[in-house]
């Protein structure tokens, strides 16, 4: 598949200050979409003004994005009421910015781990629920669609018990192949079998299994083509952002991703018809 075919199924991942800072020359000179990720420090130094300039360029330049919710310390079912008071402001502050960018999701984590959480994921799921509603009322009124990511859980049973208690059609899953490789300790056939049908997005990076390195996909073991032909015989066409921690690493994986669609044909066919 041609690379200038790919760049149009894809969102590359970029925080947004190294887009301001570094990246968005060539963002724009090479024409792709981000999945633009925030955090604490970021929604401290950039106010409104600084997220609309950068949304309104990338709008001028045709290019699209989604929206990565801040994560680090956060938990939507916290135990403690002044973190869960924390993650909710963090994220309706992402989901003000994701609606500037008129992003086409917003992902963010369930913060849950296990270890962490070892005797209490009744109280967990309680919170999260209340932490939920909250989030997802916000996201109708803007127009946007939340992607709950899967990370250091265990089994999908969690995003299971929230997707049934959520039937919302603004809460969606975000598959990320390489967390379930390194973090799960359950197949990814079972997490198929849970909660594939909720598939809305795909987190795609490799690495072999034993360290989440955010490598180019095609360099590591993750099987690709069993998460794909599961989405061809559901006929589900996922948003598909590229997650790469390395810059040198963006083109291999554009590559890698041609290659891997080009053996999914109904799937390419599918997804080229849901950007037209």
């Amino acid at each position: 598949m041609e690379l200038e075919t790919v760049k149009k199924l894809a969102f590359i991942s970029c925080p947004f200050d190294l887009l301001v800072e570094e990246h968005l020359p060539v963002v724009l000179q090479e024409k792709v979409n981000l999945e633009i990720g925030l955090n604490g420090t970021i929604l401290d130094r950039y106010k409104m003004p600084s997220f609309k300039k950068i949304a309104r360029i990338l709008e001028e330049n045709g290019l699209k994005c989604t929206i990565h919710a801040p994560f680090i310390d956060l938990s939507i079912g916290a135990i403690d009421s002044l973190v869960r008071k924390a993650t909710v402001e963090r994220l309706m502050m992402a989901i003000d910015i994701a609606a500037v960018f008129e992003a086409k999701s917003m992902v963010f984590h369930t913060g849950f781990e296990p270890k962490h959480y070892y005797g209490q994921q009744k109280e967990w799921l309680k919170n999260s629920y209340y932490t939920l509603e909250l989030l997802l009322s916000h996201a109708r009124e803007k127009g946007l669609k939340l992607n709950l990511e899967n990370v250091f859980e265990y089994t999908p049973e969690i995003h299971q018990a929230l997707f049934s208690k959520f039937g919302d059609p603004h809460l969606g899953f975000c598959l990320d192949l390489g967390h379930q490789k390194v973090f799960s300790k359950t197949s990814m056939e079972q997490w198929l079998e849970g909660v594939g049908t909720r598939i809305r997005q795909l987190h795609l990076h490799d690495n072999r299994g034993d360290w989440d390195d955010h490598l180019a996909v095609g360099t590591g073991e993750i099987d690709f083509d069993g998460v794909l032909a599961f989405l061809e015989e559901k006929k589900l066409t996922p948003l598909l952002t590229l997650e790469t921690h390395k810059k040198e690493d963006v083109i291999p994986s554009l590559e890698g991703l041609g290659r891997l669609l080009d053996n999914h044909p109904k799937l390419l066919s599918g997804l080229l018809r849901s950007i037209s």
